[in-house]
């Protein structure tokens, strides 16, 4: 699929009133268009819509950027958050993307940065610029016939360690610490990851249990979600040490970069974090800062691929540890496969102390179980890298009709 000439954007019909699937259209070859709507996907009432892809408990949804090249490519990208303001932001950053290069898209992106500036980066436009990246480049790599993997550093594996990412603070009774860790302990996962920050004798308890039910070889992680200042981060740190904690995961707000130091050259148990970090600016502070011991971009929260494999290379550069955040719907899992799939291990290609991991969530998610018309495979404690050219998943047309809310 060469061409002389760079396909181009163009915008279709409009209408007074947008739909809630706004289109975008964009060309990526002559005689070949791309699409890209907003479709926003809720799950059932008390279903996957809390966990899959919403801010901490509002009830949120996830939303998909979806192309369509000349009616023999398609692509389909992951955005974050409520589906209301996804929409409108998508809105926003359309006029961008009119009429220029697919293969501009940094370009454009750097251009939509300045021009709105003023709204921030720890938000959906950062998100819905994620959709898009993750579908062009998907979109793109159907066109050529090979795996996105391929477009961003080639394919160093295609099972992919998985630890789950369960444990969460609930008032179901059906679904307390001792079902999620049980639920865990049945699979042949690297580990598991629970949350914690509710007090040193709480968070005791919860890792107590936890080592028990997950036995001594497993990984054991925690996540504090910012919940702690820096001395009771750190005494939270000696007192579950004995348990064989793997990392802690943001123990402190993520603007406290200080604290981050001060409590990194204290505690027994490496910190991880970068789910709130949004640029490759915060990124570097903190890697320059030796703040973390593992670097957690998002895909969706740092604006797409293009950026998490341009933090991924910083972190390791500095010899750091990566393991990208993962929290959201199929696409998004799909796209964090092939991102780590992408990626050398290091220091050592052939005997990495800490080879790389998938968080795959266990939260009752239907956008990650029912939104394919092939789930993710999930084999002996592995993700599988999906088959097939891009993004290697296709979205199965009757359940996205069933969580459309807009």
């Amino acid at each position: 699929m060469r061409t002389a000439c760079p396909p181009r954007v163009s915008c279709g019909p409009r209408t007074g009133d947008r739909p809630a699937s706004t289109p975008l259209i964009v060309t990526l070859a002559p005689g070949g268009t791309v699409t890209i709507c907003s479709v926003a996907f809720a799950a059932p009432s008390g279903g996957a819509a809390d966990a899959a892809a919403a801010p901490a408990a509002t009830g949120g949804t996830g939303a998909g950027g979806v192309g369509r090249l000349g009616g023999a490519a398609t692509g389909v990208g992951e955005a974050f958050g409520n589906p209301f303001v996804t929409r409108e932001y998508f809105n926003m950053i359309e006029p961008f993307f009119i009429g220029k290069s697919v293969f501009d898209f940094e370009h454009i992106e750097a251009r939509i940065r300045n021009a709105m500036y003023h709204l921030g980066v720890g938000n959906q436009l950062t998100s819905c610029l994620a959709a898009i990246n993750v579908a062009l480049f998907d979109a793109i790599a159907r066109g050529f016939g090979v795996r996105v993997c391929d477009l961003i550093g080639g394919c160093a594996r295609t099972r992919i360690p998985a630890y789950a990412s369960t444990g969460f603070f609930s008032d179901d009774p059906n679904r307390q610490l001792g079902h999620m860790l049980k639920e865990a302990a049945d699979h042949p996962y690297a580990g598991a990851k629970i949350k914690i920050g509710r007090g040193i004798a709480n968070d005791v308890e919860r890792v107590r249990q936890a080592r028990a039910a997950l036995g001594k070889d497993k990984l054991l992680l925690v996540d504090i979600n910012g919940a702690y200042t820096p001395d009771l981060a750190l005494e939270c740190a000696r007192a579950i040490e004995p348990f064989g904690i793997h990392w802690i995961e943001e123990p402190l707000p993520p603007g406290d970069l200080r604290g981050y130091a001060e409590l990194r050259a204290r505690s027994p148990i490496p910190l991880a974090a970068g789910e709130a970090h949004h640029t490759i600016r915060d990124f570097k502070a903190r890697i320059d800062g030796r703040c973390i011991d593992i670097v957690q971009p998002s895909v969706p929260g740092v604006g797409g691929l293009t950026e998490a494999r341009r933090i991924a290379i910083l972190a390791q550069a500095s010899n750091l540890r990566v393991a990208p955040h993962v929290w959201g719907g199929a696409v998004g899992l799909a796209t964090a496969c092939h991102l780590i799939a992408a990626l050398p291990d290091t220091p050592h290609t052939e005997h990495p102390p800490h080879p790389l991991m998938l968080e795959y969530d266990m939260s009752d998610n239907e956008l990650r179980t029912r939104l394919l018309k092939q789930p993710l495979r999930l084999e002996a404690g592995h993700v599988l890298l999906p088959e097939g050219p891009g993004l290697g998943i296709d979205l199965d047309p009757a359940a996205v009709e069933r969580y459309r809310i807009c």
